[in-house]
């Protein structure tokens, strides 16, 4: 396997284990046990940590070395207000309807946070800047593990992902109202997160 194989395979296999909540919050990441794990060396795995450094998905510091962010409930509420304005601007300046989301037929937890993903990347697509796009499935990426919980602490969510599948006048509406409920709910998510 190339250098570039070996460090494209370990920065999708660490991000999706990060965005699946398989670390605790404050976790260590160790390199050579992630690169054990992952059948790689630990150069790859090295540049991947600093490459997720970036995009917020790790902390690293002196000493300290490299792990899993923790969220407060206030940092998590902030989170949810940056992405819920980010996919604002995106339905503000869209220049195009979004594509129809495909429907997974498992309605696990785990496909909900993913359709969800999905839901907010087709409309971030709509916005003619990409920077939107890119910001939005960061922050979606960062949010992802607690999507997961979503739907233990916000019962009943029946029909919500679907209020934002319309494309109209109620959109901005439909939007403000599901990251208003996620910033209310924040202490509870926060808490079954195990932080």
């Amino acid at each position: 396997m190339s250098p570039v194989q070996a460090m494209e395979r370990s920065y999708s296999a660490l991000k999706q284990m990060l965005r699946e909540g398989r670390f605790a919050p404050g976790a260590r990441l160790e390199a050579n046990r992630i690169a054990d794990e992952l059948g790689v060396s630990m150069t790859p795995v090295r540049d991947v940590l600093h490459r997720l450094v970036g995009e917020r998905l790790v902390a690293a510091s002196t000493g300290e070395g490299f792990y899993v962010p923790r969220f407060t409930e206030a940092g998590l509420r902030d989170l949810y207000e940056w992405h819920s304005t980010l996919t604002l601007l995106a339905v503000r300046t869209a220049c195009r309807a979004p594509e129809p989301i495909a429907e997974s037929p498992d309605a696990s937890d785990r496909s909900q946070a993913d359709r969800t993903a999905r839901l907010f990347e087709a409309i971030a697509a709509t916005a003619p800047n990409r920077e939107i796009g890119t910001a939005i499935a960061n922050a979606g990426d960062r949010l992802h593990s607690f999507r997961l919980l979503e739907a233990a602490v916000l019962e009943p969510m029946l029909g919500e992902l679907d209020v934002l599948s319309i494309f109209d006048a109620s959109l901005p509406s439909a939007v403000r109202r599901y990251h208003l409920r996620r910033m209310k709910a924040a202490p509870g998510l926060v808490a079954r997160r195990g932080i």
